[in-house]
């Protein structure tokens, strides 16, 4: 029960450390990093462009089906998930005293944080009007935290989709495993413009957020694996 105890002090000290190694990474960027954020960023200009066509584009789409599909999206990206899967795979990893188990329960919640935490910080920085609102893609109020019809930008629900999918997808590799997360990710993404509540341009950005934050936390696993496995056979 001690030894539980203290897993879960070290995880809860790892969640803080790692954090601000991630928030922190752009003070260690060389020119190749900055040249690929610069690109980044052309690529969600680019997509500003197609807020308004893609818009449309999804009111011809609606029908029963559809909204199947894309209200599970929705609440794929609601954090329910990632939540169950946090519990799942942390609980299990505690009772079994399974430290890869448990660590990957931890990247989860890490996947919703981190990704959860920039989003948060942009909406209330970027103040961009929802889609819903009828006054154009293109309308922002800065610096503002309420209401919510002027949080659109980015998309919260999509970059919690694509962080916990792309976590999940590096457990194995399985192409049909990766391809299964990775297409409710999409299907989240879209699911945002269908119900009209983002821009397309919201959704592509924070696909890539999603994406980065569940790639870097997979790194940092490897990295803390790959040092207890050489102490371990030291």
């Amino acid at each position: 029960m001690l030894e539980r105890l203290k897993n879960i002090g070290r995880d809860f000290r790892r969640l803080f450390v790692e954090w601000g190694k991630y928030y922190a990474l752009p003070l260690h960027w060389k020119k190749k990093e900055w040249l690929l954020f610069g690109d980044f960023i052309l690529l969600v200009l680019a997509a500003v462009y197609l807020d308004e066509p893609i818009r449309y584009f999804f009111f011809t789409l609606h029908g029963p089906i559809q909204d199947v599909v894309f209200n599970f999206g929705h609440w794929y990206g609601r954090g329910f998930a990632t939540l169950y899967l946090f519990l799942g795979f942390y609980l299990v990893g505690l009772a079994l005293n399974s430290e890869p188990t448990r660590l990957k329960g931890l990247m989860i919640g890490q996947a919703y944080l981190y990704s959860g935490l920039i989003t948060i910080s942009l909406k209330s920085i970027v103040g961009r009007w929802r889609p819903y609102v009828g006054h154009g893609h293109l309308v922002f109020t800065p610096f503002i935290t309420a209401p919510n019809d002027y949080l659109s930008f980015p998309s919260g629900h999509t970059a919690v989709a694509f962080s916990l999918s792309t976590v999940m997808a590096g457990f194995s590799k399985n192409k049909i495993w990766k391809i299964f997360w990775f297409t409710i990710a999409a299907i989240t993404g879209l699911s945002r413009i269908y119900h009209d509540d983002h821009w397309f341009s919201d959704v592509v950005f924070s696909t890539v957020n999603g994406i980065v934050v569940g790639f870097w936390l997979l790194k940092q696993y490897e990295i803390k694996h790959a040092a207890a496995s050489d102490f371990r056979n030291s």
